[in-house]
């Protein structure tokens, strides 16, 4: 009769933990900061309506936290964008033509690049640098997310033939393994 008391008041209590951790929950703790991983959140349509985003703090935090260059990500200690910074600004690209938001943040004002800009500038210069030191997950994820900005509409691949078919090339290398 004891055990069955304590066992009682250990499910008592941990329902009360659970309900006061919950009670105040922030569903956006959970997710990662970074401007890809909520790019891919944003993208996700509601259940209700499939016209717009279940997560629409995500779609928002895009519209609001695009650098001034024209792009989403990390810089590094020199002040210069990350490698991630690709494909993360092609997912925000992405997320906000799905949902036909941010005209101003696509096609941004003459003083600072258009993201399209800021691929087709920075691609190059950030592929060059680490052609032989690439990332294993930006080979696959950065070809990836050519190929589903191409489908969504931005002309990515054009000026950059020649260091995206190394990455290209190098994704498919992996892939074979």
């Amino acid at each position: 009769m004891h055990m069955e008391s304590s066992l009682f008041s250990i499910e008592t209590l941990v329902e009360k933990i659970k309900e006061e951790m919950l009670t105040n929950f922030d569903l956006y703790s959970f997710v990662s900061k970074s401007a890809y991983d909520t790019a891919w959140l944003a993208m996700i349509p509601s259940t209700q309506h499939c016209d717009h985003p279940m997560f629409k703090g995500c779609l928002d935090w895009i519209l609001n936290n695009q650098k001034q260059e024209g792009f989403w990500g990390e810089l590094d200690s020199n002040g210069v964008p990350t490698i991630d910074s690709l494909p993360a600004t092609l997912a925000c690209m992405i997320a906000l033509k799905m949902w036909n938001a941010g005209d101003t943040n696509i096609k941004k004002g003459t003083y600072y690049y258009s993201r399209l800009a800021f691929v087709h500038e920075n691609a190059e210069m950030l592929l060059r640098e680490k052609q032989h030191n690439l990332p294993r997950w930006f080979a696959i994820v950065f070809p990836a997310m050519v190929e589903l900005a191409q489908e969504t509409g931005f002309d990515v691949a054009d000026n950059l033939n020649g260091v995206l078919s190394h990455v290209f090339y190098k994704r498919q290398q992996i892939l074979k393994m």
